[in-house]
């Protein structure tokens, strides 16, 4: 199962249901994309949570609006999938943005979006795309 996909996945459904927040599974590299989702303002703040009942901790995530009604993204989807991977050199950033709202590349440094990384002057794999 892919958690990123299943991520984005529910980021985008429980969105286009009005809904304020939203309960995504716990991973490392989901802390490290709501971390730059947050610093890009699609998502207002995220926490773990973690319950005597559950075995797992969950990430509690709050979803930014722009007008209380409309989501502060239109798409959010996964780019790089286990059966193709992905990834893109530091020289062609600028080619993959293209306008678009965000891109966010795994690098060596860790999770960060695409301008960031462009300014680093690191690739990296091309976890996903948002709109």
């Amino acid at each position: 199962m892919d958690t990123i996909a299943n991520m984005f996945s529910q980021l985008k459904n429980a969105g286009h249901a009005g809904k304020k927040e939203v309960f995504v599974s716990f991973s490392k590299l989901n802390l490290a994309i709501l971390a730059v989702l947050k610093n890009k303002g699609f998502v207002t703040d995220f926490k773990t949570v973690t319950t005597e009942t559950q075995k797992y901790p969950k990430i509690l995530v709050t979803l930014a609006f722009k007008n209380n009604s409309e989501l502060a993204f239109n798409d959010i989807r996964r780019v790089s999938r286990s059966g193709c991977r992905v990834y893109i050199g530091s020289n062609r950033i600028h080619q993959i943005m293209r306008g678009k709202a965000e891109i966010l590349i795994s690098t060596s440094q860790g999770v960060m979006g695409a301008a960031e990384a462009k300014k680093k002057n690191l690739g990296g794999e091309v976890l996903g795309e948002v709109e």
